[in-house]
């Protein structure tokens, strides 16, 4: 979709206009980039049917029905009516209006569609975070058997009672299973590039996704630690 803002240098009302549009474009579930057209000459408002500061257009058509007739072109401030007054700036009733007729929507679908992709991603993260989870328990319970007895004995620890840490062993392939299934879903989540994430998404957050991270990397060291077990279980006992 082609979103348009058309203004004139020092025209207060234009970077207001933007930030409302781009709002309203990201409540509507939409991410379209907004191509902001500065008309500086009384031939390019002539040229670009130029109605004045701020106009906006979605696939070429003005936002406001009433003005796609007028031909009064020229380097002006524009105003529009909203609630009955005249204001420098579209409402957002009008902007959101003249999206959701070009996507073949009126502005109450448009805010169902948006309210069911927020609520998608939302699933996916809550997916991804439960596999996570659950990859990490599966990695303790599966290096449980082996990593707590060679951390004990390179420490000098000894005891018969060291064998019970043991009593996972023949488990260890199921765990190992389950923890490389899990920790495969919640990679496909949070290593997704950074573009292809909505806002609010695990991806997109950076904090939040240096965590995750951090927390999956651990997961998958334990579970190198579980298969590589056998291997290096000669060497410390």
């Amino acid at each position: 979709m082609k979103v348009e803002v058309l203004y004139f240098k020092g025209c207060p009302n234009h970077l207001p206009t933007v930030e409302r549009l781009r709002e309203t474009l990201n409540e509507m579930g939409l991410h379209d980039q907004i191509r902001e057209v500065e008309v500086d000459t009384q031939d390019k408002a002539e040229a670009t049917a130029f109605l004045g500061s701020p106009s906006v257009r979605i696939n070429g058509m003005d936002i406001e029905p009433s003005a796609r007739g007028v031909v009064a072109f020229g380097l002006t401030c524009r105003t529009y009516i909203d609630n009955g007054t005249r204001t420098g700036l579209p409402s957002r009733e009008l902007i959101s209006a003249a999206i959701a007729k070009q996507i073949g929507a009126n502005p109450q679908s448009a805010e169902v569609k948006a309210n069911r992709v927020q609520s998608k991603e939302k699933t996916r993260d809550r997916k991804g975070a439960t596999a996570l989870f659950a990859g990490g328990v599966a990695a303790i319970l599966a290096s449980t058997c082996c990593l707590g007895p060679l951390v004990l004995v390179s420490l000098g620890i000894s005891g018969a009672w060291i064998g019970n840490l043991t009593v996972l062993e023949p488990y260890r392939p199921i765990f190992i299973g389950i923890a490389l299934i899990a920790l495969f879903f919640a990679g496909r989540s949070i290593f997704r590039p950074v573009h292809a994430c909505q806002p609010g998404e695990v991806c997109a957050v950076p904090e939040t996704r240096r965590g995750y991270k951090v927390m999956f990397w651990v997961c998958a060291s334990l579970v190198v630690v579980a298969i590589a077990y056998p291997y290096l279980v000669r060497f410390f006992y």
